[in-house]
């Protein structure tokens, strides 16, 4: 039972920390506490802080988003106190307020002061581009002792539980959520998931809408945050709790499946679609993990997260490519085979703490009808071509609660269960999910690393050593990067299949089985890194809700008929300033408490991989030291990731 409330305790932990981070301030005076507190800009490293920790000088106070910070004001402040021209940086050798005779720009209610008029205009066309923060990465200290923890855990206490609990199989442990006849009865109800698909398929309209007609300052914008802040980021959360279920509500797959049918729930005559069969060449996932690392090219490579325009013309391609699929091909072999999100949602589905299972498997083999998946006049058979009464895994199913309304002996359910239960069964490892594993772990790193100041003299020297010009040269890098960590692990399989002994484990078979063990640790990470945007970030939604397209005031508008001058204020949040929801120091520790947790998952994971793969004890053992080293490895470079300062455009998103 407490591996079943463990993902609840681990997040209610982490609400706890936020909430007592905002009761009061750091330097033990009292907070304004909730977030509506008093928002500064940090003058060291130019981030919207909150009043928790302060420093007076001469007369007026200021505002810091760490001690480090504040120390560094305290030595010099004459150097943060100064105006420089933002685009040149020269010193204007005056302050603003007696500087009224150079060219000046008001922006986020301050003002800024330039040498030339085409300074101003240049700062003018993307004032979020002149203010690149450094975040503070988690101190010394911290990386020390966190990396201690890692050693002990994978040489020290892991391995004794680990040992004391070889023979013992995994919890069963797991609740029915459809149990309560009321959940269960609003579930089967025809038009409940249109009701849910048109919420989200509003707001993406709105994306849309904004992305292309509005402000196209991403600061400005609610398109960029609302995609790559708040789902992009939220999405990891949603899927550690409910696996897909952002399928069930997915926009692309509402709209294609309302043209498609010609209707919005229920079943009806034959659609439009012609029903051909997905090609089996490519009745495999290298589809989806190519979009997936095109659209991390997209994202890092051309900053698609920065451009309004870019991120609404992004949606539409997908909503295209899904259209074009349901119209074409059977049930939803897109969904399965080809989309992007739900391939990496699919592989981080199996550490989910749901699933969508047959109540008693047993009652499903009898089963004449197979109404799960074929269909019957309550719904439609499984979209993704899977026997929902065997599922044993997450990674295929969308959750779209068909085979809950099919089944005519009511005995498809959605279960809580413990984290990580499908990594632990005995499943049929694949080769394309293996890579797309790999990737994930690459890729995440790989964005972390893009924010840094050592990614940007990385690609200064290929820049200067190979005379390439930018994309070039940051495609040659991002392919060394994501190379890197795989080359690494096809290394430790050898010695993994070395230490072995045994010649009916192939070193292929090994490859695909151990890769599914490093997900817990792509996962931890990619959390604490959107940790940082969601918490740091998210909040400027809010204000942002009131004036989606950006209009700013006296810029005159016209939309769907409507035409004015000035910002909208549609819920009189406009004007909110809003800081952070955590300081750093209290964001560095939950970012260090995921990757732990997921480190120790991921033992625990190849612990079970190594048994399946090597009955013996000894075997089982032996073969876990290198992918032990491996971890170690892997775990270490997320901690010390964590550790260098983010660069990041201030008030962007």
């Amino acid at each position: 039972m407490l591996r079943l409330l463990f993902p609840y305790l681990l997040f209610g932990t982490l609400g706890l920390i936020v909430l007592f981070d905002n009761v009061g301030s750091r330097d033990g005076e009292a907070g304004s506490g909730g977030i509506r507190e008093v928002v500064s800009r940090d003058l060291v490293c130019q981030m919207d802080v909150g009043d928790r920790i302060t420093a007076e000088y001469a007369g007026r106070r200021y505002h810091f988003c760490t001690e480090n910070c504040r120390e560094l004001f305290l030595a010099a402040p004459g150097d943060y106190l100064s105006e420089n021209c933002l685009v040149c940086l020269a010193d204007q050798g005056i302050r603003k307020q007696v500087s009224s005779e150079n060219p000046a720009y008001t922006w986020q209610d301050t003002t800024y002061h330039f040498c030339l008029e085409d300074h101003r205009a240049a700062f003018a066309a993307d004032p979020a581009g002149y203010f690149i923060h450094s975040m503070w990465g988690i101190p010394d200290w911290l990386y020390g002792s966190s990396i201690a923890v890692v050693l002990i855990l994978s040489f020290g206490l892991f391995e004794w539980i680990a040992r004391s609990r070889r023979n013992k199989p995994p919890s069963a442990a797991r609740i029915d959520l459809l149990s309560p006849s009321w959940i269960g009865s609003l579930v089967r109800w025809a038009p409940f998931r249109f009701l849910c698909q048109l919420i989200f398929v509003l707001l993406f309209a709105l994306i849309i809408v904004a992305g292309l007609f509005g402000n196209q300052l991403a600061a400005l914008n609610i398109a960029p945050l609302m995609t790559w802040t708040i789902w992009w980021g939220g999405l990891v959360v949603l899927i550690m709790f409910f696996g897909k279920a952002w399928c069930y509500v997915c926009p692309w797959d509402a709209v294609a499946g309302w043209v498609e049918r010609l209707r919005f729930w229920g079943k009806g005559k034959e659609g439009l679609g012609l029903g051909l069969s997905w090609p089996k060449p490519l009745r495999n996932i290298f589809l989806a993990t190519a979009f997936f690392v095109g659209l991390t090219w997209l994202e890092l490579g051309f900053g698609i997260t920065m451009n309004p325009q870019a991120t609404a013309m992004l949606g539409l391609g997908m909503l295209s490519l899904t259209l074009l699929a349901v119209l074409v091909f059977e049930r939803r072999a897109f969904c399965r085979y080809g989309c992007l999100v739900g391939r990496v949602s699919g592989l981080y589905a199996l550490f989910s703490a749901t699933e969508v299972r047959a109540r008693e498997p047993e009652l499903c083999h009898s089963c004449a009808t197979q109404d799960c998946y074929k269909g019957n006049e309550k719904g439609f058979g499984c979209p993704t071509n899977l026997f929902p009464g065997t599922l044993k895994q997450n990674t295929y199913c969308i959750n779209c609660m068909e085979c809950v309304k099919t089944c005519p002996s009511d005995n498809m359910t959605v279960r809580a269960r413990p984290w990580g239960a499908d990594l632990v069964e005995k499943g049929r490892p694949r080769r394309d999910e293996a890579y797309l594993a790999l990737l994930m772990l690459a890729i995440t790193g790989f964005h972390g690393l893009t924010m840094t100041k050592i990614w940007k003299d990385m690609l200064g020297f290929f820049e200067e050593s190979l005379q390439l010009a930018y994309i070039p040269a940051f495609s040659f890098g991002m392919f060394l990067l994501l190379a890197g960590p795989i080359l690494i692990y096809a290394i430790l399989v050898k010695g993994t299949v070395i230490l072995g002994r045994n010649p009916q484990v192939s070193y292929d078979r090994a490859f695909i089985a151990f890769a599914y063990s490093l997900l817990p640790i792509a996962l931890f990470y990619h959390l604490a890194h959107n940790l940082e945007h969601m918490l740091m970030e998210g909040q400027k939604v809010i204000p942002l809700l009131s004036n989606p397209l950006g209009y700013l005031p006296g810029e005159s508008w016209s939309f769907l008929g409507a035409a004015g001058i000035g910002p909208w204020n549609l819920f009189g949040t406009a004007e909110w300033v809003i800081a952070p929801l955590v300081s750093l120091p209290s964001l560095w520790i939950m970012q260090v408490i995921l990757v732990l947790v997921g480190h120790v998952f991921a033992l625990w994971v190849a612990d079970c991989s190594a048994r399946n793969l090597y009955p013996a004890k000894g075997a089982a053992f032996r073969s876990q030291i290198p992918m032990l080293i491996g971890m170690v490895l892997f775990s270490i470079f997320s901690l010390w990731l964590l550790k260098q300062p983010m660069e990041m455009r201030s008030s962007a998103m």
